[in-house]
């Protein structure tokens, strides 16, 4: 009787697999790609057969623990995905199992359903069985399909920067791609940033591909996620549509992988592990795949478009729109020079006058306006005019947000609620005010000064019902609105014809943050925001109002000028060895006790100094932007060199995990976007 010994992939933030006896009774259900139940010390744990042999490896104890259960049969991995998953682990320095665990959740296993019929979307109800029409390709489009399709048929890898403006007709391009490796009986993957801004996309690829496209997004229950998980093991989905997550989408003879937006900040991971960056393993599973990679963008990010500079990948560009409306104006208007809210009749300087003129010239042609602010709530800081107190969370070191509609101050990072205070808890003043703009009190100013116009508002409160994105999403764009207010869910993915003006109410917002993406998140926010303005046949115009004309992320914006903007930023970033002439790697460190996340965060840096050569840079500890949050103390510290496998070498040499203490938390995250 031969024996069969299984290495395993935990769930768990261990970098090594485990060996288990597979018993003779279920010999014949363990394949490469299994999920087990199997004992783990005194618990029994969902794990992975990531390898079966007929020996035990050198290193395995002598009494080894049987496979205890095979939770479902046939592989729920195909051979490339494991290939992807284990690059993953090594690359972002965490557990195998704990990237086939984000792949795969261990819920969705233990509630099998039906594998089920073609998908609904409910997060968009009616959306799904609207018909699209079909468009013949520009001679735009074409051209950039030519060397996509070339790869595509050749069955070799190709990794592509779609670089389009705005309405050049990207979707188009993805549409036809993914057809394409449909008749050579290949799947398809494409990535978008969020599911809930994206309804035209997907209603686009439904209806031409019905049954075949599914969606995998994080609102899916547990069960309905294993449902489509199978339907695409199974060769019946063969094009699935979502969030970063969705690369992981066990598609088998991939020929396409697209990622819509690639500059997003959202399709990287910051929590739970595995923190990776869902458009590098797009990269490198079409690379696994023989597939090609489209990277589509109107302000692709630094290091994509460098990339494409340098050759790594393969540069396209669609500089024409494909409407025939003439050219936006984008206008600036610097704040600083508007009149003073007692110099100006009814007060207030939330819209300039230029703003305020072009709203009402909209009104009066029946045409429909976009305003966007990217905050929400009434008010971001409720202080006292005699001694300057800020509301503050209890909980986190920030301000708390005034929300006027609930009458309360909330934290939008850890969602306590309280009431505000009737009198200054430092002073005992009574002169409270509340400082700063939110989309609340952007509506009722714009409700107060045109009170005849209908006003739609989408943000994170107004569309925390199910199904509100949606019918906020149809009811405007049927016309049933004048003026559409809205954060980063209105910026990006709408295609609304009426809307002839784009106002930008603050364009300074993501200027403030620690971070030296600012700049470019700037330019991109604006960029898009701009976008929705003169999609019809009527000339559209943007205007945005800030207080720094002069940077450059907003000063390029109004210009349209990508190249010009991307050429200062790579050669300031090439200056100060920032990414991409350089990488990074963000520690955090978590803590109850600030003193001893103060302490231990010296250790640790005079840990990795030690291991570091003089080719890696070891910055901080310092504490984190936000110090303190949901009550743990934050510190933070970062490695930066020219080579990555380097810096990951210099944390697995110092060892970190080991300075982890009861009531503290350590994490690597690697290429680190998110750096708050």
């Amino acid at each position: 009787m031969s024996l069969v010994y299984a290495q395993v992939a935990l769930p768990l933030p261990l970098r090594q697999t485990f060996t288990y006896l597979v018993p003779e009774e279920l010999k014949d259900e363990v394949v490469v790609g299994s999920a087990l139940l199997v004992p783990f010390g005194r618990r029994t744990m969902t794990g992975y057969a990531v390898q079966l042999s007929s020996s035990k490896s050198a290193d395995a104890p002598d009494h080894l623990k049987e496979v205890t259960k095979v939770i479902d049969p046939g592989s729920l991995f195909p051979a490339d995905l494991l290939k992807v998953t284990r690059w993953m682990a090594d690359y972002y320095l965490c557990g195998w199992g704990e990237v086939l665990r984000a792949a795969m959740p261990h819920k969705a296993m233990r509630r099998r359903s039906p594998e089920g019929s073609p998908d609904e979307l409910p997060p968009f109800e009616g959306i799904e069985g609207e018909e699209v029409p079909c468009y013949e390709l520009t001679p735009q489009q074409r051209r950039v399909l030519v060397p996509l399709s070339r790869a595509l048929h050749e069955h070799r890898y190709l990794a592509a920067v779609l670089h389009g403006v705005t309405d050049s007709g990207k979707t188009a391009v993805y549409e036809s791609l993914v057809a394409q490796a449909l008749e050579q009986e290949r799947g398809a993957i494409v990535l978008v940033p969020e599911i809930s801004i994206t309804p035209q996309m997907i209603s686009i690829f439904y209806s031409r591909f019905g049954s075949k496209v599914t969606l995998f997004h994080s609102r899916l229950k547990a069960s309905d996620r294993y449902a489509r998980w199978r339907r695409v093991l199974a060769g019946d989905a063969m094009v699935v549509i979502g969030p970063r997550s969705a690369v992981l989408a066990p598609v088998a003879n991939l020929g396409v992988i697209v990622v819509d937006e690639e500059h997003e900040p959202s399709y990287k991971q910051s929590e739970p592990a595995p923190r990776y960056h869902a458009r590098d393993v797009a990269v490198f599973r079409a690379r696994e795949c023989d597939a090609v990679c489209v990277l589509g963008s109107a302000t692709p990010s630094a290091e994509s478009y460098n990339n494409a500079l340098e050759g790594k990948y393969l540069l396209l560009e669609m500089k024409d729109r494909i409407s025939s409306s003439p050219i936006t104006e984008i206008n600036l208007v610097n704040m600083s020079r508007e009149p003073k809210p007692w110099e100006r009749k009814g007060g207030g300087t939330i819209f300039s006058r230029v703003l305020e003129e072009a709203l009402e010239i909209r009104l009066e042609r029946g045409e429909q306006s976009l305003l966007f602010l990217n905050r929400r709530g009434f008010s971001p800081a409720l202080t006292c005019r005699n001694c300057g107190h800020a509301e503050e969370c209890t909980n986190c070191s920030v301000a708390m947000t005034y929300h006027r509609i609930e009458g309360h101050l909330r934290c939008h990072y850890c969602g306590s609620v309280r009431k505000p205070p009737l009198s200054c808890p430092d002073c005992g003043g009574e002169h409270l005010r509340y400082q700063g703009l939110g989309t609340q009190r952007v509506e009722t100013a714009l409700n107060e000064r045109f009170p005849e116009a209908c006003v739609l508002r989408m943000d994170s409160d107004s569309t925390r019902r199910r199904g509100s994105h949606g019918r906020l999403y149809r009811a405007f764009a049927s016309g049933d609105g004048d003026i559409l207010l809205g954060t980063q869910m209105v910026a990006k993915g709408f295609h609304f014809p009426r809307v002839t003006l784009v106002g930008v109410i603050s364009a300074d917002s993501e200027l403030h943050f620690p971070d030296f993406r600012a700049n470019e998140r700037t330019f991109q926010l604006l960029t898009q925001v701009a976008g929705r303005a003169g999609r019809g046949d009527q000339r559209g115009e943007v205007i945005i109002q800030t207080f720094s004309e002069e940077n450059p992320g907003i000063s390029f914006a109004a210009e349209g000028d990508f190249a010009g903007f991307m050429s200062e930023e790579l050669r300031s970033r090439r200056a100060l060895s920032y990414p991409p002439y350089g990488r990074m790697i963000r520690v955090l460190l978590r803590g109850r006790k600030e003193t001893d996340v103060l302490e231990k965060g010296r250790e640790i840096v005079l840990s990795l100094r030690r291991v570091a050569p003089a080719t890696v840079e070891v910055l901080g500890p310092a504490p984190a932007p936000l110090y303190r949050l949901n009550r743990w103390y934050r510190v933070h510290f970062f490695l930066r060199g020219r080579a990555s496998a380097t810096l990951r070498k210099c944390v697995e040499a110092s060892q970190i995990m080991e300075f982890k203490r009861p009531g503290m938390m350590i994490t690597v995250d690697i290429d680190a976007v998110d750096i708050l």
